[in-house]
């Protein structure tokens, strides 16, 4: 009896001390991430074991010689080799992974040597989840579970054709399934959630019962699910490390590491048998010069064979642009983007009486000379397709008095050619913008349908210009729908700008603040 009583508090008494690191949103931005890379690879040598390291996702799309990667099927891919390289423990799967398209996305996760995680995913095929729901990591006797999760909203930005086969449950609802599976079958000692979903609602004007939910739901699942110890979080770009307490009373951890490779999000986890983890978190900058010259040097063919892309010249450009011009009316920031629109769709065969197009970036500038590739990359950084969507006259003024009241952040502030307005600042939400005609001198008909070309994101429901704006339901957008490309619109802008050899000097004119 005395040693069996000697070995339960043995046993009791067990505990291991694990540090858990999260990345998240590196958007490509490899060669920033070199500093991470040593800081990572010195906590690995010296933790091994005990460092449980995590990737929140939105890797595939953000910088040029990503998209160079994404495209060379002889290499392996750029993403993979940094996961491996350390190697993860586990990675989840972010929106812009997605959005890189299932060709893509399924070469890179078959060429890592961790589990890829996202529980919500689900093969339409069989009804399962397509990515590993969640794994257990065993480390010195104890169970950690992480659970991974995406924003369904991927449906509302993504077009079916990039994700066949792919549909996406709601996160709420989804956590709470799977932390009671994962609770009766594993028992784990610890739980924890890896979600490619942001903190709370920046502007929540949907239903409490919308069916995807919230965009960003890590907070309301940390309130409301309990069971979780520490959620690992992504998607919105905002820094944190916070304590919150659950609906139970129970302390959960909630932290993410910002974006591109600026930080890294750390929990220091001690585990002892039949007691609540202790854990305490914190964020670390890792803005010094120091890089991991090994990691810099794996990363270098990528680069020569990105430099020698965006070096490549496409057109001539007589004049300086700036995305900020288009503030002040018809700029050629954006008409350039309109004429690509409008010319682009006419050759296949369809005609566009409206475009609508907002610059992507903030504060940037492309001066006169010759354009390259990597200019392109500055002027449209996103890889939407194209669209052409059916829209009455009277939606077409909803959608440009939305646009204007939600000018900031930049991309949302979409502008109209094919038409010729003036935006009386003054006024307000629906009494600013005045449509005088169409560009031809024509009428412009309240009652009448266009044919509105613009980017993907945009006709898919992003930014809400055609859910708040126009006043259709999300599940509806899609019956709008005329035509979508099958091409990136940047790709098709070089392509466009590569024939006309020298661009435009004059903009559009097609509005103007009285």
């Amino acid at each position: 009896m005395i040693v069996l009583t000697a070995l339960f508090a043995s046993c009791s008494q067990k505990e291991t001390t694990l540090t858990l690191l999260e990345t998240t949103d590196t958007h490509g931005r490899y060669d920033e991430f070199a500093n991470d890379a040593l800081i990572i690879k010195q906590m690995k040598s010296e933790l091994g074991d005990r460092l449980i390291l995590l990737d929140n996702g939105d890797n595939l799309q953000g910088t040029v010689f990503q998209y160079c990667s994404n495209q060379d099927a002889e290499h392996p891919n750029l993403v993979s080799q940094v996961l491996n390289y350390f190697p993860y423990d586990a990675v989840s799967v972010g929106n812009h992974d997605i959005e890189a398209g299932r060709k893509i996305f399924d070469r890179v996760y078959s060429e890592v040597k961790m589990p890829v995680l996202a529980a919500n995913v689900i093969d339409e095929a069989t009804g399962e989840p397509y990515f590993t729901p969640y794994i257990i990591l065993n480390r010195d006797g104890f169970k950690i579970a992480v659970l991974g999760l995406i924003t369904p909203y991927v449906i509302t930005w993504v077009p079916d054709r990039l994700r066949p086969g792919l549909s996406f449950e709601q996160l709420e609802s989804a956590a709470e399934k799977w932390v009671k599976i994962i609770q009766e079958k594993e028992h784990p000692d610890l739980m924890v959630g890896l979600f490619h979903s942001g903190y709370e609602p920046q502007v929540q004007n949907l239903p409490e019962d919308h069916p995807l939910g919230r965009e960003n739901a890590s907070k309301w699942v940390a309130l409301n699910v309990p069971g979780f110890d520490i959620i690992f979080y992504g998607h919105d770009h905002r820094a944190r490390a916070e304590k919150l307490t659950n609906i139970n009373g129970d302390p959960v951890y909630v932290l993410n590491s910002g974006n591109r490779g600026m930080g890294l999000s750390i929990a220091e986890v001690t585990l002892r048998k039949g007691q609540k983890p202790n854990i305490s978190i914190s964020l670390m900058q890792t803005d010094h010069e120091q890089k991991d010259e090994q990691f810099v040097a794996m990363l270098q063919p990528y680069l020569d064979r990105a430099e020698a892309y965006k070096q490549r010249e496409v057109a001539e450009l007589p004049v300086d642009i700036s995305s900020d011009d288009a503030f002040k009316g018809s700029c050629l920031w954006v008409d350039e983007i309109h004429r690509c629109q409008f010319e682009t769709v006419e050759a296949e065969g369809i005609h566009a009486d409206i475009s609508m197009a907002a610059p992507l970036s903030g504060g940037k500038t492309i001066k006169a000379g010759k354009l390259t590739v990597q200019d392109f990359f500055t002027w449209y950084p996103f890889e939407n397709a194209l669209a052409v969507m059916a829209l009455t006259g009277k939606e077409v003024k909803a959608f440009l008095e939305y646009a204007y009241e939600m000018k900031s952040p930049i991309y949302n502030f979409d502008s109209g050619a094919g038409i010729i307005y003036e935006v009386t600042d003054k006024n307000p939400m629906g009494e600013r913008i005045h449509i005088i005609s169409m560009a031809d001198g024509t009428p412009f008909d309240m009652e009448k349908t266009y044919n509105v070309v613009m980017n993907s994101y945009r006709s898919m429901g992003g930014g809400n210009h055609l859910i708040n704006g126009v006043g259709w339901a999300q599940e509806d957008i899609k019956n709008h729908v005329v035509w979508q490309s099958d091409r990136d619109l940047r790709s098709l802008f070089i392509d466009w700008a590569s024939k006309k050899g020298v661009l435009d000097t004059e903009p559009l004119n097609c509005w103007k603040i009285k």
